[in-house]
């Protein structure tokens, strides 16, 4: 199934592909066309003419605004919002250039006032300063005709919204009258032959059409079909073998379902949108509707898709939401005719818009979607009710404290419902079809943003557990640490509350969005003002800057631990190196890499890097006041790896009794465990300007030398050859260089022996010294050999005591 799937998933693809490369590539052209800057040299003339048309719309504005039809502040609104953007492309052009002309006077220098200037010097000045000029006048006339453009429309805004809530309180003629059923039938056959010309023009439209174009298109249709019908069966399949088995499976599913059956009605429509302008000839209003109708169905698609996967009523253990399986199967058909109705209720009013129809069938059509819109509501509030009174019962019969305010809280939400459909029922009948038209779409708007809302904080609530749940599996693999896990998992918190955080905010203001107003103005003003942004002082805060500026930073990141982790892993790991070079290598790669992420993020901030000589300068005084420790620590920590006096892994000592094994050599401070199995942290600097002792660097033998007290009359070969067999017998003790036994000095009273052999480590040297001196002594011992005794303490003439030269105790193993 799994292979099919993709097989069909493929073809739909390419069907899609070339889908949009025929119908788009007219359209892209006329918007590259469109969204072209103008030339330097036409900009004054294009701002002649925008400054031409905001200022008749102004003048259209201050003489009768009331007068104004709505769809002519539409018009005046588009208007508006394209002079907008044209000023701010035209400002946005111009600025580099002035700011190139501003350099090259800048370099010309200020002309002496006592010396003659040579002519082409002057005449470039001259130049130059006449260019300036005029592209200073430029933009500030651009900016100008920008806040012009914008105070005009939020004139429109203001008016449309006033328009819209003054008609919420007029009252039409009821439908339940005789009167308005005689204003129906009187301008109904009317209304129908304006209709039968529009369906005659899409008839033509069609019947002109070739029979190859029509086979394709059924081809694409079917496949489509098709394709559509087997990823439904086989999306369950392909989510369970795909993913692991957790919450995340059921999520992923969802989204999944809804993209299935939002891309599938609109691909279907814009087959069909392919075929009707195939010809071409449509009239602008016709083909406007007909592009916007594919919009519709891809909405209504996306509706019908969310309500699917919400009840989930053939997969009651993938369902997301706590509801009952006799509530989800009550609603089953419910998501499915509200996105119908929702369809044929937009394409019903733009039709009428299109046919200019008369106020009675635009009463008619309208009443008949209001009343069928509060209908599907009503009953899908009552059904919720129903159902939360029984879980009510359930929990009281349960005695179940703690699920019974929640389920109080719940159940007030749908007879809130009730009471708001039923009194928009009674202000329909009374004949405010406005209002309860009103009603029935903030309901369902509600109701959209809610649920697309619901699915995307699931969404991510599951995909950052997965992640939190995934760093915990490696932590108990081995392959992180305590630190870097609890690390992991704190920053995966923090971002899954931030996109959450920001998908409710997002919801609230979509929610409160002003009776009046679109969507697409409010997403206009969101989107002017995350570009533009704000001043605070002589800095310009730009939260779209911030976000590509966050996005920059965490994609830098992770590019640089996965290129540290390639370099580590696979890369050096086929070198010459060792094992304490490759780390110093892959440390020095990532700092050098999180150096190039955080100049690409000052960047794109909107900082140039040629600005930056503030940032040096207050850099160079903070280093010389308090940061000349830290500066020179982390170039200490550069020499370190660059030249390699220690590594990890070195038996280093130092002044003070620091001593031990290298563990990791970090941009700040070295970190030694001491032979107490204690970690010391060791400045960088340390190591660069003071003596250190590195026992393990140039040599890996290590010496292991004896020293014995014997008296006068002892059989010196016998205890050279006692020394010499414990050394040969020895496993750890190297044959080259060969173990030596000699009489290093003699008195009138004791001998002085000295043994001295080698190992392979001087790690070796404290545990095979100990085991050698066993040996040593339980030799004497069965030989009856006795030692020399000590002279008292202070006595000059005393020798050495026997392992005075012993080197210190070895460290543990690494």
């Amino acid at each position: 199934m799994t292979r099919a799937l993709r097989s069909w998933l493929a073809a739909l693809c390419l069907c899609c592909l070339a889908l949009s490369l025929g119908l788009g590539s007219a359209a892209s052209q006329t918007l590259a066309q469109a969204a072209a800057p103008p030339a330097i040299e036409d900009v004054g003339a294009v701002l002649d003419k925008t400054q031409a048309a905001v200022t008749r719309i102004q003048e259209r504005l201050k003489q009768k605004p009331q007068g104004i039809e709505d769809t002519e502040l539409v018009a005046m609104r588009d208007t508006l919002q394209e002079a907008q953007s044209r000023a701010d492309d035209i400002a946005a052009q111009l600025e580099p250039e002035l700011a190139g002309v501003q350099a090259r006077l800048k370099e010309l220098g200020t002309p002496a006032p006592d010396a003659p200037e040579p002519p082409d010097i002057a005449q470039q000045r001259a130049q130059l300063a006449k260019r300036q000029s005029l592209l200073d006048s430029q933009i500030k006339l651009a900016r100008l005709m920008g806040v012009d453009a914008r105070q005009g429309q939020d004139q429109i805004s203001v008016l449309r919204r006033a328009r819209f809530q003054a008609e919420l309180g007029e009252r039409t003629q009821s439908l339940l009258t005789p009167s308005f059923w005689r204003n129906v039938m009187r301008d109904a056959p009317r209304d129908m032959r304006r209709l039968d010309g529009l369906l005659g023009e899409l008839g033509d439209s069609l019947r002109a059409v070739p029979t190859h174009v029509w086979s394709t298109a059924l081809v694409l249709a079917l496949l489509l079909l098709l394709g559509g019908e087997v990823g439904r069966r086989g999306l369950a399949t392909f989510t369970v073998r795909h993913t692991q088995p957790a919450r995340l499976r059921r999520s992923i599913f969802a989204v999944l379902t809804v993209v299935l059956y939002t891309v599938v009605p609109g691909l279907l429509a814009t087959i069909l949108l392919f075929v009707l302008r195939w010809r071409g000839g449509l009239e602008a209003d016709l083909s406007a509707f007909l592009q916007q109708s594919v919009i519709v169905v891809y909405l209504a698609g996306a509706m019908a898709g969310l309500g699917t996967v919400l009840l989930s009523p053939a997969r009651p253990s993938w369902r997301l939401p706590a509801l009952t399986d006799e509530l989800a199967n009550t609603l089953a058909w419910v998501p499915a005719v509200f996105a119908v109705t929702f369809a044929l209720a937009w394409a019903a009013q733009r039709l009428l818009e299109l046919i200019i129809a008369s106020l009675s069938t635009i009463l008619l059509v309208n009443g008949a979607m209001t009343v069928a819109l509060n209908i599907l509501i009503g009953f899908t509030a009552l059904s919720l009710r129903s159902s939360l009174r029984g879980r009510a019962q359930q929990a009281s019969a349960e005695a179940s404290a703690a699920a019974s305010p929640v389920i109080s809280w719940a159940r007030a939400v749908p007879s809130v419902l009730v009471f708001v459909i039923s009194v928009s029922l009674v202000a329909f009948l009374l004949g405010f079809i406005a209002l309860s038209s009103l009603v029935a779409q903030e309901i369902i708007w509600l109701t959209v943003i809610g649920s697309i809302t619901y699915l995307l904080v699931v969404l991510i609530t599951d995909v950052f557990d997965s992640l939190v749940a995934k760093v915990g599996r490696e932590q108990a693999a081995g392959l992180l640490s305590a630190q870097q896990a609890r690390t992991r998992c704190q920053l995966l918190v923090l971002l899954s509350g931030m996109l959450r955080l920001m998908l409710v905010l997002s919801a609230i203001a979509l929610v409160l969005l002003p009776f009046g107003e679109n969507p697409g103005e409010w997403l206009q003003r969101r989107l002017g003002f995350l570009t533009a942004g704000f001043k605070v002082g002589e800095a310009q805060i730009r939260p779209a800057s911030i976000a590509s500026t966050m996005i920059v930073l965490l994609a830098g990141v992770y590019a640089v631990r996965v290129l540290r982790t390639w370099i580590s892993d696979q890369f050096l790991p086929v070198t010459r190196l060792d094992e304490s070079m490759r780390t110093s290598a892959a440390n020095l790669v990532g700092y050098l890499g999180y150096f190039a992420v955080v100049m690409m993020a000052i960047s794109s901030l909107g900082i140039g890097l040629e600005r930056m000589a503030w940032i040096v300068s207050a850099l160079s005084v903070g280093i010389g006041f308090g940061l000349q420790a830290v500066v020179q620590n982390f170039v200490s920590g550069v020499i370190l790896v660059a030249e390699r006096p220690i590594k990890v892994g070195d038996w280093v000592s130092l002044d003070g009794g620091v001593e031990g094994n290298v563990r990791k050599i970090s941009a700040r401070a070295t970190e030694i465990e001491m032979f107490d199995c204690s970690t010391m942290i060791v400045p960088n600097s340390e190591f660069i300007t003071k003596k250190v002792r590195n026992v393990t660097m140039a040599n890996p033998l290590g010496v292991v030398t004896l020293k014995f007290n014997m008296p006068l009359n002892v059989n010196a070969d016998v205890v050279r050859d006692i020394m010499k067999t414990a050394m040969d017998t020895q496993q750890e003790v190297l044959d080259k260089p060969a173990p030596a036994v000699t009489l290093e000095t003699f008195s009138e009273v004791v001998l002085t022996f000295s043994a001295t052999c080698y190992v392979s480590s001087p790690r070796h040297v404290g545990r095979v010294r100990s085991e050698l001196m066993f040996d040593i002594l339980s030799a004497l011992r069965k030989r009856d050999i006795k030692m020399h005794a000590m002279p008292p303490a202070g006595d000059p003439s005393a020798p050495a005591p026997a392992g005075s030269a012993a080197p210190p105790p070895a460290a543990p193993p690494l």
